[in-house]
Parts: structure tokens; sequence; C-alpha cells
């Protein structure tokens, strides 16, 4: 049987391959290493493979199968061994190095035993499997672990006939193991385990469910109710390939989202997640704040992903405590603070994205211990399930290790400032993920709000403005409240006559005292309000303004080379202004469309003087400053408003409430004005403006539009104020 490079085969085609004994050999032990897998895995799987490397026309020596952490090697293992009675070396379990895999056999089979096996072996009626290669370089170290290898080429270039070894490995460690059989000339063939595709994937969860409700005592009524079953887990499927593509009318001829979702410890944390008394309530689940917000799935894939770093830090560990340094320095209770989560994600970003994030060891890490520890984690991290080779294995993992470092109290300030950097910079590619998983990690139980640097409000934005399509739009307000400030983001998409929220609102609150905001690439549908300094653009990038942005800050720092400014074209949308106190660029450029930009500044410089609106807040009574910031306010609000039935003009509460308004206090302050003056009615979740009450203020949508100056706006904004003061604000 020939195969061709990139051609798929099941892992049962390879026993079609190999040597298989009349019977079992018979260890007379099983605890030197070696061990027969004499039962067969109920419902096993069968997973599909990829050929990548073949020795044809020569019949090879041994065959290579390698595959990502956690993807199922081990099992895989079980399973030759059973079909074809041969023994397992497990190397998770030695400490390797020359003569090791002799000794092992001699051990556990007898000399005798051994030598006859290993001579059934060459002449092609045998076959060993030699699990966990990835492990034994941990525990036993690189200069042993090249010794064994040698010692395994050895071996197999005395076989002949059919291929007489089978060795499981993680790709990284399997590199030092295929430049040693090219090397030495030896024939091999290679194989790689790939995710289930659907129907795998249907039966393997199916499997995991009856092991989840049998530990806890339970029967698999998923068996029993089929059909409601087999809708929430394809919802669960939707939901999660969701988090990667929005494309794909089948996804599972999505590589990517099959990579994710046929991967075996995404679908042990799905089984965990299905495995309900009532998948009727588990669809209303999906349905909660959660799910309507849009994070339900985040939060699920945030667990998948703690869980595979976990498992990764008990495999280290594992291994670790086994090595001499160790057993010879080493205090086993120092165990649990090894290789753990916090430190990975670190690890990994110093690794593929080359930012330095200053990995501090465990405190109690003796002196001693210190470089073989470094040695062994370099041996481990290569092997990570979130990479392949020196990437990323898809921005699902990048994502998630940025925004856990960024949460973690174990990144240092310096750390945290180069990662914030990072994110900002041209060279990012942005994704939903991140902005989702911030709010996953940093949001307390039953708290509000997450809770990240205002650094990040800029990354967010760049975050969930990835995510929008046709038809949606990413609204943002922001700003101050005391020493912090808050943002909200939510997307909405337009449903006949209806602005549903597809997306949040969510809510941000920034670590108190970090008061800069930053946005380095665009900014629309934006209000942002009190902020001390905001700085717009960097490394002499172009900034775009979109429609409806109004920001009222102190400092407005102009880093971008060229600012543009567009318009929807629809007279509905408001223009962008800006509302500073200080306004400091320099040769900067600014194309504008239309009349889609005004500034308010006291003091302005070439070219922002021309689109300088004259709205001189000393003509007004007392309270000036106040006065000029309720109506600006004011002018928001209404400006936001769309025509509905005659005479009526609408705009849908909740967006008003987390987005328009949100924690803005002058805004919240008008909106009860106009209330309380009958302008404005609250009703079947829709605020409703009476044009015609609004009419006698004596001031035009128009005139709000272009900031005109009258009597009229002098009187509303006394009367701004006065409101204001009795409300006690």
């Amino acid at each position: 049987m020939s195969y061709e490079r990139g051609e798929g085969v099941l892992l049962s085609d390879l026993t079609k391959l190999c040597g298989v004994q009349g019977s079992w050999v018979g260890l007379i032990s099983d605890s030197k290493g070696v061990r027969e897998e004499r039962t067969p895995k109920e419902n096993y799987v069968i997973p599909e493979m990829r050929i990548t490397h073949v020795s044809d026309p020569v019949t090879p020596s041994l065959i290579l199968i390698t595959a990502p952490a956690a993807v199922g090697k081990t099992t895989a293992a079980c399973y030759l061994s059973h079909t074809l009675r041969a023994p397992i070396v497990d190397l998770s379990t030695l400490h390797v190095g020359s003569n090791a895999l002799e000794g092992a056999l001699w051990k556990s089979m007898s000399p005798g035993k051994a030598g006859n096996y290993v001579e059934e072996m060459k002449s092609g009626r045998a076959t060993l499997i030699i699990d966990a290669l990835d492990e034994a370089e941990i525990r036993s170290g690189q200069s042993n672990f090249q010794a064994f290898l040698r010692d395994v080429a050895e071996t197999a270039s005395d076989m002949s006939g059919k291929p007489a070894m089978i060795m499981l490995s993680r790709a990284e460690s399997a590199r030092s193991l295929t430049e040693l059989f090219e090397e030495r000339n030896l024939q091999y063939s290679h194989f790689e385990i790939l995710p289930f595709g659907r129907t795998q994937a249907e039966t393997y969860l199916d499997s995991r469910m009856v092991e989840v409700y049998a530990a806890s005592g339970k029967e698999a009524v998923h068996r029993r109710y089929l059909t409601p079953y087999e809708k929430a887990r394809d919802t669960l499927f939707s939901l999660l390939a969701s988090v990667i593509s929005s494309g794909s009318s089948d996804i599972w001829e999505d590589s990517s989202i099959r990579d994710f979702l046929g991967y075996a410890p995404v679908l042990d944390v799905a089984a965990e997640f299905l495995a309900v008394d009532n998948f009727t309530t588990l669809h209303r689940d999906f349905s909660s704040s959660e799910a309507a917000e849009g994070t339900a799935h985040w939060h699920l894939v945030a667990q998948v992903i703690d869980h595979l770093l976990i498992r990764e830090q008990e495999k280290f560990i594992t291994q670790f405590i086994e090595t001499t340094e160790f057993k010879s320095f080493g205090d086993r209770r120092l165990s649990a603070a090894l290789y753990a989560p916090e430190e990975q994600c670190a690890r990994l970003l110093d690794y593929v994205e080359d930012i330095s994030t200053s990995v501090e060891l465990p405190a109690h890490l003796p002196e001693r211990l210190r470089e073989p520890y470094e040695v062994a984690i370099a041996a481990q991290l290569v092997n990570h399930p979130f990479l392949r080779g020196s990437e990323w294995f898809n921005v699902i993992f990048r994502d998630y290790v940025t925004a856990r470092s960024l949460a973690s109290v174990t990144t240092s300030g310096d750390a945290g400032t180069s990662i914030r950097s990072r994110l900002l910079s041209s060279d990012w590619k942005h994704s939903p993920m991140f902005a989702y998983f911030t709010h996953a990690l940093t949001r307390v139980e039953g708290a509000p709000v997450s809770t990240c640097h205002s650094e990040l409000f800029g990354a967010l934005y760049e975050s969930f403005k990835s995510m929008c399509g046709a038809g949606e739009t990413l609204y943002l307000t922001a700003g101050r409240n005391g020493n912090r400030l808050f943002a909200s983001y939510a997307v909405s998409s337009k449903r006949r006559d209806d602005i549903h929220l597809s997306m949040g609102p969510l809510a941000f609150a920034s670590y108190e005292g970090t008061m800069t905001l930053t946005f380095p690439r665009e900014l629309s549908h934006a209000e942002i309000y009190e902020v001390p300094e905001l700085i717009l653009g960097g490394e002499g990038r172009s900034f775009k303004f979109g429609s409806s942005v109004y920001i009222a800050c102190r400092d407005l720092l102009v880093m971008a080379k060229d600012i543009q400014v567009f318009g929807t074209g629809d007279e509905s949308e408001t223009p962008v202004l800006l509302n500073v106190a200080n306004l400091i660029s320099e040769n900067v450029k600014i194309r504008v469309e239309s009349t889609n930009l005004h500034v308010l500044c006291d003091e302005l410089s070439y070219p922002w003087t021309q689109y300088q609106k004259k709205l001189n807040p000393y003509k007004l009574r007392s309270n000036a400053r106040e006065a000029s910031a309720l109506y600006l306010e004011m002018r928001r609000i209404v400006l936001r408003f769309k025509d509905a039935k005659k005479g009526e003009a609408a705009l849908f509460q909740p967006l008003v409430d987390n987005l328009v308004i949100g924690e803005n206090r002058r805004a919240r302050t008008a909106l009860d004005f106009l209330q309380s003056i009958g302008c404005v009615e609250l009703r079947n979740s829709m605020y409703l403006l009476d044009l015609t009450e609004f009419a006698k203020l004596g001031i035009s949508r128009p005139q709000l539009r272009e900031l005109e100056m009258s009597e009229a706006v002098v009187a509303v904004g006394q009367r701004l104020v006065d409101f204001a003061s009795q409300q006690g604000r």
C-alpha cells in the first residue's frame, strides 16, 4: 500500500502496513516503562491523518506520527497497541539515554523475550510503539534525549520488510528525530493527526458526554432526547464557530473553524457545557443576559483555553519533578507554582511577538534549579498547544494570551506598556477576540464593568470595530467619573425601521489614575467627554474620522500627519465636533468632506482655524462654561433623534441610556431637562422627541448642526444651568 504526500488516511490504515504478532508477548512487569493495551477503548473515534513525508518506493523502517498537544496521541498509541498486539514504550515514565530502549524491553520482557521480539521486528512480524517523545525531552535533558534518538535510529536501520516502529510525538520535538533520520538516510513515513471533522467530532462528543454524565452518577439523557440535544449541540458549535468566522455557510468546511471545533480539549469542555438535564433550558440560557450581550460563547472559549493552559502546566510538572536536578534540590510543594498559566502567557508573547515581558521565575525556586528549569521550559514551550512552529496556532490563542497577560497582576508596568504599545501599533492586526477576552478576564462576577488600563480603550475600539459587518455600526461612549474613565461599546444593526443591538453594551472602567485615551486609526459614532488627555493617531499614520463624533477634552494631541473627515451623506448624521481647551499638532494635513468638522477652542493655529466655530461661552450669563457644556450635550442628544411619524422623532432607549449618555452627568441633565419641559417622552423602550414642543425653544435642528449662536441659545443654556442647580447636579 503506497501513499502520496498530502493524502488523507485513517489511523486504522496504518495497521495494514505493520507487522502483527500472533499473540501478545506477555510482560513480566508493566512498571518498567513498557505496557500492553489488551482492552480496547470503547467508542474510540479513529482520527484522520495527513501524510507529510513518504519513503516510497522504499519501504519505511519506521512510522512517525505527530500532532499538537491534546489531540490524542496517547489514545492513538493505545489503539495501535491493541490492534497490532504491540507493546508500548511510554517515555513519559522513563529517564532515557544511551541503551534506554534496550534496557526497558529487557526489564519488562526478560532478556530472552526481548531478544526474540527484536528478531520478530527485524523480519516484519512485530511492531514496537514508542509514545511521548516530547515528554522524554523534558525529563531527561537534551544530551540524554539525543543519545536515545541515536539508539532508536541505529535499531531502526537494522529493520527490513514492514515498518517495525511507530513513534508518537508533538511536532516540535520530532524535528530532532527527522533531522537525524535524514542525516543517516533512514527511510521513514511521517503522518500528522488532524483535528476531527464534523462526524468524528459529534461521535467523540457523544462519548465524552456519557463519561461526564457517569461521573455525576446520572443517566446520559442526551441519547434519549436526541433531537433537542442535537439542536443544542449544533447551536453551541455555531456560537463557537462565530468566534472565528461569520461567513461560512458550512462551518466544518472552514479549515480554521475545524481546527478549533475539532480539537479534542474544546470538545471536552463542550461536553461539560452540554451535559444538562434539560436542553430546552440550555437554549434559554443562550438567550440570557450574557448571550444577549454576545459574550456567552466567549466565556466558554476562555474556559477552554484556560483548561489547555492548566493541562500544559500539569504535563510539565509531571516531567520536571522527575528530573535529577529537581530531586536533588527541589521541594514538591513548589510544583504548583511551576509553569503557571500567567508564566506561559508571558513566555509565549516573548517567543512569538518578541515582546519582552520580564518573566519572573517562581519565587521559591532554588538558585541551583533556575538553569535546569529554563532548559526544561525551552523544550516545553516550542511544543505549546497554542503554537504552530514559531507562529500562533490561530488568532484566538494570540488574543487570549495578550488579554490575560494584561489582566495579570504578575505583569510588570514596563511589560504592560510594551504590550499596549504593540496593540496600538500599525502592525497589529485586530480581531474581535481581544476585546471579548479582555471583558471576560477582567470582570469580577457581579460587577457591572470590566477593568483595564485606559490606554486599552482605543485597542478595544479597534477590536470591536473589526467584528462589524455590512449594515452594522459600532457605538462608543467614554468619559470621566472621578479619577477613572468609563467606556461602553455596542454594535447595532438595522432591522427594517428598528435599531437592534447585536452586541453589548459592554462596559469598561479604567484603573484609578489612568486617564489618557489613544485611538490609533479611526473614530466614528463616538461620544467622548471630560477626558483630560486624548491622543489621535501615531507613527505618522493617517487618522480617519467618520460621522457623529463628539470629543470634549482638555488636551487633544494629534500625532497623525494626516486627518481625514468623512461623512455618510446622511443629513441626519452629526458632524465631527472637537471641543477642547488645548489642541496640539505639528505639520498636520486636514482633508474634510463638506462641513463635517467643527472645532471649538480658544487658541487655534492653521490649518485648524478653517474649521473653528465661535460658540463664545462668555456671551452666556452666569456659569458660562457650564452653560456651554450643557448646551452642547443637549445638542448632541437632540441631533441623534431620527424622524419617525409626523411631528415626532425617536431614539432607542437602551442606545440612549447606555451609549449616548452612559456615565455622562451633563448628558443625563440635558435629557432630564428635555423630559421636564415636555419635549421628550419615554414610551415602549423608545424616547420620543416632540418636534412642536422643541420648536418652542426657538432653536431649529439645522441651527443645532451648524452651532449657530442666538439669543435663544443663550436662554436655553441658562435654563439648563438653572435646572442642574435645582437637581443638585
